[in-house]
């Protein structure tokens, strides 16, 4: 009675195998049979390194050069900043930030709890365009190291250099991979006229403080942002 159930089941056993090994052979031959698809082959880019090269001597490292170290080195001083919004005055640019900085008119902050709609459209803009300037700069942190880890043990000085250095670096490896299936050609204009620099005297003790003090005012704050959220309901 043994001897004839394990003949039985090797025999349903070998079966399997050969309706197994059957089917495998079909599929070869199937796959033998379809056309195989053509391989695609990586495209070729005309990179123009050594003509790229030319172009980012001639910009920056020349003797004459399109692009003189007055156009980087301005001794820290900030550009004069004059605008007009809602028919007042201001004096001084600012940085677009969130809701961590202190409510001084060099950081525009959004409204925490908007109970308008103007301040919501307002709220909602400023977000917008701060997300902008923070993807450009994590292009930036993502490209170079340095601006990523910790920069304390760093000078003023310092840091501001390594930022320029970044930006420069930066755009200079934009400029070298656009258009890079297309010839680039330059058109040389001759001219004469140098960068307008202005060297203003530094200012005095008194006047330091009064533009600390401007720069903390916390009513004027409140104004600029008033000024705002009326100027972009009106352009809305």
């Amino acid at each position: 009675m043994s001897s004839s159930s394990s003949s039985s089941s090797d025999g349903i056993e070998g079966d399997l195998i050969d309706a197994f090994q059957a089917e495998y052979e079909e599929e070869m031959l199937n796959e033998e049979e379809e056309p195989r698809r053509p391989r695609r082959r990586r495209e070729f880019i005309r990179r123009d390194r050594l003509g790229a090269s030319d172009r980012l001597f001639e910009d920056y490292f020349a003797d004459d050069c399109n692009y003189p170290p007055s156009f980087f080195r301005r001794r820290g001083e900030a550009p004069v900043v004059n605008f007009t919004v809602n028919g007042h005055e201001y004096n001084y640019g600012y940085y677009l930030a969130d809701g961590i900085y202190p409510s001084w008119p060099v950081f525009m902050k959004g409204v925490t709890l908007p109970q308008s709609e103007k301040q919501r459209v307002f709220t909602a803009a400023q977000s917008a365009w701060r997300k902008d300037v923070e993807c450009a700069f994590g292009v930036l942190k993502a490209r170079f190291n340095i601006l990523a880890v910790p920069g304390r043990s760093y000078s003023r000085r310092t840091l501001g250099l390594i930022m320029r250095a970044c930006v420069i670096l930066h755009n200079m490896i934009i400029d070298d991979e656009r258009g890079t299936n297309l010839e680039n050609t330059y058109e040389t204009v001759e001219s004469n006229v140098g960068p307008a620099i202005h060297n203003h005297a530094p200012p005095s003790l008194a006047a330091r403080i009064q533009m600390d003090n401007e720069m903390r005012d916390s009513p004027m704050y409140t104004q600029l942002q008033h000024d705002l959220i009326e100027h972009v309901w009106a352009n809305a």
